[in-house]
């Protein structure tokens, strides 16, 4: 009996084969024999590890360098636990991609011109020829890396360009194909690097086509998810700053047949006309999707946009989900009274208070000193004083924030989210009144060259702690900031000098500054841990909406109950206008119950837990079995062991539920979670999962392929900017389109 593994029934041969070279191996039985070859033994490595692995050759003789990067290919021979394998005689495996060759014991030719692709990815230099070997060889090649690194200095301080350009991976595969090529056509004579190298006329032509060619391969991958439902795209509007030249730019975002999210600059095209009205929008919009073939299927695109008129106006005939972060950045900038408005200048509520009064006093402020008589003026800076209602003795402050206290029943009833600036109480004014100083300092502090300065003096510090031999001083960088700003202020000539020290003087008096600066802080932390999660780009967002705005609600309504005065009353406005503006979409309880961390929805109201099990009844089809699959090992998939922190408090606790019902929802509510999934399509990844729950797992697919932000797509204009810079203002928008949508690949092909 003989079984050959290269007919129809056996293991395809693969393109691009190193060798079809075929060795016959006798198995353990007589009567059987196997035909190997260097394209079945590559694919049995590759695909099939339970029964194919390398093994390093246990030969004495093998000292040539080759053997480093090479090993024996082995079969498995036996179904035990303890799975024993037999080397297969013949042949040569790389360890890194598995290539295969025919080898004897008398010549590694094959092995030693052997240029492993994997490496070749990573941007590693590596020699596939012999290395140099000797004291002669030893110090030619220090000779020649000093002259490199000469070149290379010049290069960098001649043209410009920074110093980590030398270990970019493009220009380390560059190197190396040059280095590939002169070792292969060093015996053809002399070869000048002018015969190698293209112009850039080349160049751009080679980006033009390159570019076109992927935008083929990525059509079908788009059309095909959007025919299922599973792409959204995320459309924004850009000028550079040089021409001014507007760019409608696009990502793509959409989940794979296997599972797999993905996600693509999609174009970043020149917006030809004048004005950026809805139906110009929808114009050039159509016409960018068209080239991928997504045109006549707008209408199962979900489409993620911030709250543009244009644009709600342009996508009103599709579906459309508002971004999240834009929401929340504007209810914390209208918390404080942040709106920025283009013709109306805003008015801090110091200010107000004084333009009504006709005194001659000082006016200090970080940058000038001078005697200012007040009648309608409105001033451009924040001042560092405050009028004789805000700041009285510590007693009536106490006052004011009792008689906050005292009024916390009658909370329902007060509408914070209508109070003016000329409205608020005292000690909300001074918070703001914080605000203003804080932004004023900063802006002094650049005006005046201190940044410079404080970075030298720390550095002076640590050269004297080290050569004293002692450690450094673990403070925060606030701390030790304002203290050498202090410093900094007093050498420095007035006014700029009384104008600081008074501000600092100022903040020691009535020990209320730094204070409200820490409590400012923690109010905005929270913030800040809520933004960063929902604007994650490589990766599902939509399912932590409802997670996150519970736990800000919460935060806020802790915040309430232990601060006084005025940042209590910023906690208050914070909440309702939390719950005025912003709205939780059925797409974000979807999400969030098809996250098995998240599925209790915690946070969200009875009437929203009803209608998300009740949509997801509605697509799963009667089971009459209920019983639930036979889970193996081999199914199992792991999650990813780097986890975010923030996150995971946000998760369900473990509980023991009930016993799993006839309906697919039920064993999914059910479903006890012992790992924590960053990525929610991980979970479903798991073969044993889709076969559970088959129309969650397509619901799973369709409902993760949309993000929560737009945030995509500004990283896109972000690498724009650096793309359309001031040397290269003059490159042509089809350029800029074409190298932006080349960079998403590739960054795409290194990641995967």
């Amino acid at each position: 009996m003989s079984i050959d593994l290269t007919g129809d029934n056996a293991i395809p041969d693969l393109p691009n084969a190193s060798s079809s070279a075929s060795c016959p191996i006798p198995a353990q039985s007589s009567s059987t024999q196997v035909t190997y070859t260097s394209t079945n033994i590559k694919h049995g490595l590759r695909h099939d590890k339970s029964h194919y692995k390398i093994l390093s050759n246990p030969s004495k003789r093998a000292t040539a360098s080759c053997w480093a990067k090479f090993s024996l290919p082995a079969v498995r021979i036996s179904d035990e636990k303890e799975a024993i394998f037999s080397i297969i005689k013949g042949f040569a495996s790389c360890n890194s991609c598995f290539e295969t060759y025919f080898y004897n014991d008398s010549s590694t030719t094959n092995l030693n011109s052997h240029r492993c692709p994997m490496k070749h990815q990573r941007g590693q230099l590596t020699f596939s020829g012999n290395p140099l070997k000797g004291t002669i060889g030893a110090k030619l090649l220090s000779k020649k890396k000093e002259d490199i690194k000469k070149l290379c200095a010049n290069w960098v301080a001649c043209s410009m360009r920074p110093f980590s350009i030398v270990t970019d991976p493009g220009f380390k595969q560059i190197l190396q194909e040059c280095l590939t090529i002169g070792r292969d056509l060093r015996s053809e004579g002399e070869l000048t690097i002018d015969d190698l190298l293209p112009s850039d006329r080349t160049v751009r032509n080679e980006v033009d086509r390159a570019a076109q060619h992927e935008r083929n391969l990525l059509k079908i991958k788009l059309v095909a998810a959007a025919d299922d439902y599973r792409l959204s795209i995320s459309p924004d509007i850009w000028s550079d700053k040089y021409r001014n030249i507007s760019y409608l730019g696009a990502t793509a975002h959409f989940v794979g047949d296997n599972g797999i999210y993905h996600y693509f600059d999609l174009f970043c095209s020149e917006f030809k006309w004048k004005n950026k009205t809805a139906l110009n929008v929808l114009k050039m919009l159509e016409a960018q999707l068209s080239v991928f073939g997504l045109k006549e299927l707008m209408d199962k695109i979900t489409f993620v946009t911030d709250r543009g008129a244009n644009f709600i106006k342009a996508l009103m005939a599709f579906r459309v989900l508002l971004c999240v972060a834009h929401r929340l950045n504007n209810v914390l900038k209208k918390t404080f009274y942040q709106e920025i408005s283009k013709k109306n200048t805003i008015v801090s509520p110091g200010k107000i208070l004084t333009t009504s009064t006709s005194v001659c006093r000082t006016e200090i402020t970080p940058t000038k000193t001078e005697m200012t008589t007040i009648t309608t003026r409105t001033f451009t800076q924040a001042s560092s004083e405050v009028n004789e209602e805000d700041i009285d003795d510590k007693n009536d402050i106490d006052t004011e924030e009792s008689s906050d206290d005292d009024n916390d029943d009658d909370d329902d009833v007060v509408d914070y989210t209508s109070t003016t600036i000329a409205n608020l109480p005292p000690p909300a004014k001074a918070i703001l009144d914080m605000i203003k100083d804080c932004k004023s300092l900063v802006k002094y502090v650049k005006k005046a060259n201190l940044n410079r300065e404080l970075q030298l003096e720390r550095e002076k510090q640590n050269i004297n702690n080290s050569i004293n031999g002692e450690d450094p001083p673990y403070t925060t960088n606030n701390s030790s900031k304002a203290a050498t700003l202090h410093q900094s202020s007093v050498v420095r000539s007035p006014p700029e000098a009384a104008a600081a020290e008074d501000q600092l003087q100022y903040g020691r008096k009535t020990n209320c500054f730094p204070r409200s600066v820490s409590n400012f802080s923690c109010l905005l932390l929270e913030w800040k841990n809520v933004l960063k999660e929902v604007q994650v780009g490589n990766s599902p967002s939509l399912h932590c909406v409802l997670p996150c705005i519970t736990y800000l609600r919460e935060q806020m309504i802790n915040g309430e109950k232990k601060e006084r005065g005025g940042m209590k009353f910023f906690y208050k406005r914070a909440i309702q206008l939390l719950d005025n503006m912003f709205k939780l979409e059925d797409d974000h309880i979807r999400a969030s119950f098809l996250h098995p961390n998240y599925k209790q929805l915690r946070g969200a109201t009875k009437t929203q837990i009803k209608s998300c099990h009740a949509y997801c009844r509605g697509l799963v089809l009667p089971d009459t079995t209920g019983d639930d699959p036979v889970i193996s090992d081999k199914d199992v998939c792991e999650p990813p062991s780097k986890k975010s922190k923030f996150m995971l408090q946000l998760m369900d606790k473990n509980e023991i539920v009930k016993e799993p019902g006839m309906n697919e929802i039920d064993r999914y509510n059910a479903l006890t979670v012992e790992e924590e999934y960053t990525n929610p399509l991980t979970f479903w990844q798991q073969q044993h999962i889709q076969l559970a729950y088959p129309t969650l797992y397509r619901l799973a697919k369709r409902t993760f392929a949309v993000p929560c932000s737009s945030a995509a797509v500004e990283r896109q204009f972000s690498a724009a900017g650096q793309i359309v810079t001031q040397r290269r203002s003059n490159l042509d928008p089809s350029t800029v389109n074409n190298l932006i949508f080349l960079r998403s690949i590739e960054n795409s092909k290194r990641q995967m």
